[in-house]
């Protein structure tokens, strides 16, 4: 990119505290737990018969079902203290993540699929003695097969032995593991982990008749399983289901941490039903798809990167784009052909076709009969299923079922005009916004800033600029505000930019935690450069601090990061050593509300795609609260959606912006890119700098703001398109100032600091029609 000399302008170049969980003792749950169970037990007699009908649906609701799902909890002192609440947003520097892999219910497709996105895991092939590691004094993380990218820790968490030698080598403490996959949840959760280390719950579960149909189907043949079983081989289903069964009620045994020669009863029924429901994040067989889905949201998995849609295509779990073309062209050969992709992608050994036997045939009714509290549990857990979609999508702030209390502001014609139309006299600019862009040595006195962590690791916008190794540009992406289309522009003025696109696995470019930083070019034709991190996600963000990004010595030039997770990307990639200096551009809430609400009706590649909202009309989807509120405030101030906001969180959102940020205005485009051009160095006088300024906004000037975002749609038409607007004063417009309050009161603050800083920049010439 190219720059100004560094005599005409300055060259523009952890961990946040630990917060204890305060839990009391559990040795005071104990006499707690004990009497809930008692008197819980007394009204589990009228639930414990197996009524057939559909699992799950439309059968009748027992005195002890409407009691428990209101009632107190029986959660035990293990899971109270070591394992995280499934309403708490998922924290990938505070938790590690357990799938427990119930046999014949998916377990083997999910450890394969993560396995092809890359994730570390700990299970069998870990412990493996061919690979050299099963006898290691320490945690060690290897690639079990060479050419392949996907990583184990030389453990076995499948079993108890292998779990007390991960217990003994610290497996969770170390912090290497992305996925534990274990066939013993509850000795697992007990053991791994601590109240300083908690473990996030996962598993896929299906019908207790089929798994177990399954099983013994699968074990008639299967020689090389440890369990195989050759006196199955000729028996009927019905000679089968009258032997003695050590695997009765199998997922009640195994949450309540019975062996299978000990007998379950009502008291472990409601155990295992509350540690569901209060720990495990759940997914169905039979709900393949979404299942994934909600296990990606909780494990930070960016579903929109390449690697992750060639995995996800490749297990059948989202739309092939040929797949349509395929089966259309071919009939039922394709559809053929298609399944077996499906099928060649899990693990034939572990897959088997047998007979299915339809409920209420005696086959089906001989097996139900003897897991009698299975099948209760089952369809408890398909209530669940529908229950956790609210709290999944919560994570993301894709739609929350009841709108949140926040202090709301009366918006009217009046100051509409006044967010929409800067002041006609500009504001006494603040002091610091005054010393924003002088040379280093200037004199000055700022206005006093909020002593937060992530406070103290911003420079101050009256703090003369310095080099790349003290302070690092960072770019505040809020979606649908322009951001891209910025990206972009100085991707062709040969900017090196460190945000998502450097770890795409096309690029073929290694980025392990042992892998050098790297700047490198994606794109023919194109002077721009990423470097190999992905700072636009919390595991991301966690895996780059990890390599020392921004901290390495010798690491390449970066012009800017860039990422919309503000919050979490200050507090770990920098620090009060290493600063960051802020920029953004902002745009008006209701009008970014709006274009997310129209692209996210198409987007199905974005993992906050909503089916349901495609189906709504603009009016409809306004009309409450749909989850993301009050966006730029959160982020500013590190409040998740479930978090209440107040007004002290507007107060910090706004000094954050007035001491930290360069701000800039999608609707003034032009003027912004020119005053992040004298923040950022680059020379305005370059030919070529001049051509991708001109191709990536108008030439018309920021006067004209309709042409201005026309000019964002059509330089970046896969991520924007042209869409009706919420007319001003209309129910869709009033309702969203509502909802979205706190931003509106932002912006307009934003607005203002805009105009405030004009006076420290060399104004562009005034365009002409």
């Amino acid at each position: 990119m190219s720059t100004r000399s560094s005599s005409t302008l300055p060259t523009i170049s952890e961990q946040p505290p630990h917060q204890d969980h305060p839990r009391s003792h559990p040795s005071q749950h104990k006499g707690l737990a004990g009497l809930l169970l008692l008197a819980l037990c007394v009204f589990n007699v009228v639930d414990v018969e197996y009524s057939s009908g559909p699992a799950g649906g439309g059968g009748r609701r027992s005195l002890l079902s409407t009691l428990y799902l209101s009632g107190p909890s029986t959660l035990l002192p293990w899971a109270q203290h070591h394992l995280v609440d499934v309403e708490e947003r998922p924290d990938p520097d505070a938790e590690t993540a357990l799938f427990w892999h119930i046999p014949k219910s998916g377990g083997t497709t999910a450890k394969r699929l993560y396995q092809c996105m890359g994730r570390t895991l700990a299970h069998r092939v870990g412990a493996d003695p061919r690979y050299g590691h099963d006898r290691e004094s320490e945690v060690v993380v290897f690639e079990p097969h060479d050419g392949k990218d996907w990583k184990v820790v030389n453990v076995d968490t499948t079993i108890k032995a292998g779990i007390n030698r991960a217990k003994k080598l610290g497996l969770v403490q170390s912090h290497t593991t992305d996925l534990i996959f274990t066939m013993e949840p509850q000795y697992a959760g007990q053991e791994l982990y601590d109240e300083n280390n908690r473990g996030r719950f996962l598993a896929l579960f299906r019908h207790p008749v089929d798994r177990a149909l399954s099983m013994f189907f699968y074990l008639q043949t299967a020689t090389w399983e440890r369990t195989y079983r050759p006196e199955w081989a000729n028996m009927t289903v019905m000679e089968w289901a009258t032997l003695p069964n050590a695997e009765e009620d199998y997922m009640v045994h195994k949450l309540v941490g019975k062996s299978f020669g000990d007998a379950v009863d009502e008291t472990d029924l409601i155990i295992a039903k509350e540690l569901v429901r209060q720990r495990f994040i759940v997914g169905l067989m039979g709900e393949m798809n979404e299942s994934i889905r909600r296990f990606n949201v909780v494990l930070g998995v960016d579903e929109g990167s390449d690697r992750s849609q060639q995995c996800m295509t490749e297990f059948g779990l989202v739309d092939d784009p040929g797949q349509e073309e395929e089966v259309g062209a071919e009939g039922e050969e394709g559809g053929r052909k298609l399944q077996g992709k499906q099928l060649r992608a899990t693990d034939k050994k572990n897959s088997n076709k047998h007979p299915k036997f339809e409920e209420g045939s005696p086959e089906f009714e001989a097996v139900a009969s003897r897991n009698k509290l299975d099948m209760l549990l089952y369809q408890y857990i398909e209530s669940l299923f529908e229950a956790q979609k609210g709290i999944i999508d919560s994570y993301l702030g894709v739609e929350e079922p009841e709108p949140e209390s926040e202090p709301t502001v009366e918006v009217d014609a009046e100051s509409e005009a006044e967010t929409e139309a800067e002041p006609q006299a500009e504001p006494q600019a603040e002091p610091q916004a005054e010393l924003a862009i002088l040379p280093p040595a200037s004199a000055a006195e700022s206005l006093p800033t909020r002593e937060t962590t992530v406070s103290s690791h911003l420079v101050d916008i009256s703090d003369p600029i310095q080099g790349r190794d003290v302070e690092t540009p960072f770019f505040f992406h809020i979606p649908k505000s322009g951001g891209t289309t910025l990206q972009r522009l100085y991707w062709c003025m040969g900017a090196t930019i460190a945000n998502e696109v450097g770890t795409n696995p096309k690029f073929g470019i290694d980025h392990g935690e042992g892998d050098e930083l790297v700047a490198f070019n994606p794109w023919k034709n194109n002077p721009g450069k990423v470097v190999n991190v992905d700072v636009s996600t919390w595991s991301g963000i966690r895996e780059a601090k990890k390599r020392r990004f921004l901290t390495r010595a010798g690491q390449p030039r970066v012009d800017f990061v860039s990422t919309p997770e503000f919050h979490f990307a200050s507090a770990r990639l920098f620090s009060s050593a290493h600063k960051a200096r802020m920029f953004a551009l902002f745009r008006h809430p209701i009008e970014r509300e709006v274009s997310k609400f129209y692209y996210l009706q198409k987007a199905t590649w974005e993992p906050t795609y909503n089916a349901r909202w495609a189906r709504m009309s603009l009016e409809q989807w306004a009309g409450r609260s749909r989850g993301e509120t009050n966006f730029m405030v959160r982020s500013l101030v590190g409040k998740s959606m479930k978090d209440e906001l107040t007004a002290d969180d507007l107060d910090a959102a706004k000094e954050l912006v007035s001491s930290k940020f360069v701000v800039g205005l999608m609707a003034r485009f032009e003027e912004s890119v020119h005053r992040f051009n004298l923040l950022l160095g680059v020379d305005e006088g370059d030919p070529v700098n001049q051509k991708c300024i001109a191709d990536f906004s108008t030439s018309q000037g920021d006067a004209h703001e309709d042409r201005n975002a026309d000019a964002i749609v059509e330089k970046n038409n896969w991520n924007s398109y042209s869409h009706p607007k919420a007319e001003k004063g209309s129910d869709a417009w009033q309702s969203l100032a509502k909802i979205h309050s706190l931003d509106m009161q932002l912006y307009r603050h934003v607005v203002q600091q805009f105009a405030a800083q004009r006076k420290l920049f060399q104004p562009l010439p005034e365009a002409t029609e």
